[in-house]
């Protein structure tokens, strides 16, 4: 019997643990459309970030519902760094996607927070500091084989998001977001 009541004190617990994000979302009174300003508090580079990597970011302004400060200004957040891949030989760039997570409120709970795409995505591809291909092509003895040589020793731009970039989020991590992407119709 109590082996019974103890686990179904753990599935509650579970499932309302499960679910409080999306209720501190709807409790705050908040649109989940609503835009924030955020930064990064850190430095994030390809060079060195791996995935699984946490980063920091803080909120620019407070934001409010009605007059009330439902998130204040600079609460700070964190993301993890989702794909990380240094430049690499033969003018490789680098590449970084950054997924910020969730907000900490001043009682310490966690307000889970999307990406806006719509803005500013914090998905980057690097520049190529090559020689332009072209030059592979044009038929000049020896330039195709130093232009091939240049490309295979000389490697890409890694990707750096500083700290003080502005981004935006969506102060909700539920599905019914997506409507707030602004996604073009096909």
């Amino acid at each position: 019997m109590h082996v019974r009541f103890a686990s179904m004190a753990l599935s509650a617990l579970l499932f309302a643990w499960g679910t409080f994000p999306i209720a501190a979302a709807a409790a705050s009174g908040l649109d989940p459309c609503t835009v924030v300003a955020v930064e990064m508090m850190d430095t994030v580079n390809s060079a060195q970030a791996r995935p699984g990597d946490f980063f920091r970011f803080q909120t620019v302004n407070a934001v409010t519902a009605g007059a009330r400060v439902v998130i204040p200004a600079r609460t700070m957040g964190y993301g993890i760094v989702a794909i990380a891949s240094p430049a690499g030989r033969e003018g490789r760039a680098g590449s970084l996607v950054l997924e910020p997570r969730y907000l900490v409120l001043p009682d310490g709970t966690h307000l889970g927070v999307v990406l806006n795409h719509h803005t500013n995505a914090l998905e980057r591809t690097g520049k190529s500091g090559d020689a332009p291909g072209l030059l592979g092509a044009i038929p000049v003895p020896g330039v195709g084989a130093a232009v091939g040589i240049f490309n295979y020793f000389h490697n890409g731009k890694n990707i750096e998001v500083p700290r003080g970039s502005v981004f935006t989020i969506f102060p909700s991590d539920d599905p019914s977001v997506e409507r707030c992407q602004r996604h073009p119709s096909y």
